[in-house]
């Protein structure tokens, strides 16, 4: 299904009485590709990456975790897994596909839907954006901070834990999520 699900720019807009959907779909298209400059477009061809994919990961980030300096860390091991073949399994992504909101957990359930957004039941990215991210998330997903963990949880109250090994993050799932 064809979606403009990433690629419209959150923001309030003055717009005239006789417009057109198409005609304010344009505008918000038009305002998203304005907050890219030739320096960001520059390093998304450089890494190897499309704007579809850094706007894709730019969502995900926006919906799993809510602040920047740990957007960038975040990035960095989504990239890296995506890199080496190992699935997100972004709650994120789940919910998007069963269309669940306000509840952070997934079920198993939720987890086995059969539905490419899945990334616990499909490597790789899904197959686009899951919200409009903002420009912080973008930034994120063009410029991760580099790290070595492979794990995070995001707390109740919005503090991320990481973990470099399984063990330690089922220990973190533990301590945080119970």
């Amino acid at each position: 299904h064809v979606s403009f699900e990433g690629y419209l720019a959150p923001d309030t807009y003055r717009v005239y009485a006789d417009v057109s959907a198409e005609q304010v779909v344009e505008k918000l298209i038009d305002e998203r590709s304005k907050q890219f400059t030739l320096q960001m477009l520059a390093d998304i061809v450089a890494s190897g990456r499309t704007i579809h994919e850094v706007l894709t990961m730019a969502s995900l980030l926006e919906r799993e975790v809510r602040h920047d300096e740990d957007k960038a860390k975040v990035a960095d091991l989504f990239w890296r897994r995506l890199d080496n073949g190992w699935a997100l399994q972004a709650d994120s992504t789940v919910h998007y596909a069963v269309n669940k909101r306000g509840n952070v957990f997934t079920t198993a359930a939720d987890r086995a839907t059969k539905n490419l957004w899945n990334t616990y039941a499909y490597p790789g990215l899904p197959p686009g954006p899951i919200c409009s991210p903002s420009v912080a998330s973008i930034m994120a997903a063009i410029y991760p901070e580099k790290n070595d963990y492979w794990y995070f949880l995001t707390t109740f109250d919005g503090e991320v834990k990481y973990a470099r090994t399984l063990e330690d993050h089922n220990r973190n799932r533990a301590l945080y999520l119970q």
